[in-house]
């Protein structure tokens, strides 16, 4: 049997628009741009405008640019059309003319060409590639057959595409060089001890191959020089390249730092004059009230949308500035060790604003310093109390430990322990585990791996 009972909860609900605010500071630069394009498409209400109109006219609810981009900015900022790049795939297409295949042949090499991952690697079986050609194109090809057509692929530029993994990569590009001594070598250690040489297990390879240091530390050299990934420097057919597009620009001037947004747009946007006299004159006039509806939701959509753009602005040019206040001994010499401990919640106090919104107006964003650029979220990090009580960030430690680990006896490089030992040296009481986790963290392999002859 059912019962009825009464039940208080307290909840929040956010509006439609509310929720579009939040979506429009979450989103980077080149999205906004992309979001702006979509909306005065949509919007027959929403209209660009230029900086010297808003000048002569109601510029209540227009988006005014925060930053006056004279030409020599503009030029500096500006992004440069590149043309279409070949990709792996359309390279290796051009040169099989070349190879003097027959029809048959030729599709096949044009199948197994069309199965290169992005790096120029074939990653499937002989087996899963004879299947499809049955399935697909009703050719029923032996492995032994397609292997000889893979070799023929194996032969276009650049060399080493078509492997089917590291080690045959490495081969092919040794196989196509001078036969030195060193690269004779080289090819050899690859062939019979690849586990060792990967392992960087010097003392096995001296015994086996019955060479001098001198020779092994050539045979590294050797594979150094090759390319592990010989597709990577050709276009994705998939994924266009993806450049970064700072949200803010910091500019020094003398001891004073001053952040603007990187507004590239010049124009900015409003509502439609002409669509609020449309409305006014159907209004006096009593006119048809779809009509009227229609243009009201429009024109408070365009001032709604223009004044959320100002909003963005100013929140995130807030949030900017109290990052840049807790962090200007940072953003003054760009040194790491003066980066101060900073989360979420210290801008959040700081500034009066919710944490969530924090957490979107820093989320995928960038600043440009004369430094460098940078995530916003890299400025963010947990704080560690030395023994006098001094508060640091824990980007300090990590920065010491790149310092080490720089520094360290290539020939003997430190362990875990070791360096937990060395920070401990420093006044960084930490784990070594925590040494650990830091040292994946700045993408540094253990020390078996950095030893070297």
């Amino acid at each position: 049997m059912q019962k009825q009972r009464l039940k208080q909860e307290i909840g929040l609900n956010l509006s439609p628009q509310q929720i579009q605010f939040m979506n429009l500071l979450q989103i980077p630069l080149m999205s906004l741009e992309k979001r702006i394009e979509d909306e005065l498409e949509s919007n027959p209400a929403l209209e660009e405008t230029t900086q010297d109109k808003e000048k002569n006219e109601d510029t209540e609810s227009s988006w005014e640019s925060t930053r006056n981009h004279n030409q020599s900015t503009e030029e500096k900022y500006s992004t440069v059309p590149r043309e279409r790049e070949l990709s792996l795939q359309e390279f290796l297409l051009q040169q099989l003319p070349m190879q003097s295949l027959d029809d048959d042949e030729s599709v096949l090499a044009q199948f197994i060409i069309g199965c290169l991952d992005d790096n120029g690697f074939l990653s499937r079986s002989m087996l899963a590639i004879s299947d499809d050609l049955l399935f697909k194109l009703n050719l029923n090809i032996s492995e032994t057959e397609l292997i000889l057509i893979l070799k023929i692929v194996q032969k276009l530029d650049p060399i080493g595409v078509g492997a089917r993994d590291l080690k045959e990569c490495l081969l092919l590009q040794l196989e196509n060089k001078t036969q030195t001594e060193s690269i004779i070598l080289a090819q050899s250690v690859l062939r019979n001890q690849y586990t060792a040489f990967a392992n960087k297990n010097y003392e096995k390879l001296l015994k086996e191959f019955d060479v001098d240091k001198n020779q092994i530390r050539q045979v590294y050299k050797e594979v150094e020089q090759l390319n592990p990934k010989p597709g990577s420097s050709f276009t994705n057919t998939q994924e266009v390249n993806a450049y970064i597009t700072a949200d803010f620009l910091l500019e020094a001037d003398n001891d004073e730092l001053n952040v603007v947004l990187n507004n590239s747009r010049s124009k900015s946007l409003r509502s439609s004059q002409y669509y609020k006299k449309m409305l006014e004159n159907l209004e006096q006039e009593k006119g048809d009230k779809e009509a009227i509806q229609f243009l009201k939701e429009k024109i408070e959509g365009a001032e709604w949308f223009a004044n959320a753009l100002i909003q963005r602005e100013q929140t995130l040019l807030k949030t900017m500035n109290c990052i840049v206040s807790i962090q200007e001994e940072f953003f003054k010499t760009g040194d790491e060790k003066l980066l101060q401990p900073m989360k979420l919640m210290d801008i959040s106090e700081k500034i009066d604003l919710d944490i969530s919104t924090i957490s979107r107006v820093t989320n995928s964003k960038y600043i440009e310093t004369p430094y460098g650029t940078f995530l916003l979220k890299e400025f963010f990090s947990d704080a560690y109390s030395k023994d006098d009580g001094t508060v640091i960030s824990n980007k300090v430690i990590k920065s010491h430990l790149q310092d080490l680990l720089e520094n360290e006896n290539k020939k003997k490089p430190y362990s875990d322990e070791e360096l937990s030992e060395k920070i401990d040296e420093l006044g960084f009481h930490i784990a070594r585990r925590t040494v650990a986790k830091y040292r994946d963290q700045l993408g540094v392999a253990v020390a078996r791996l950095r030893r070297e002859l």
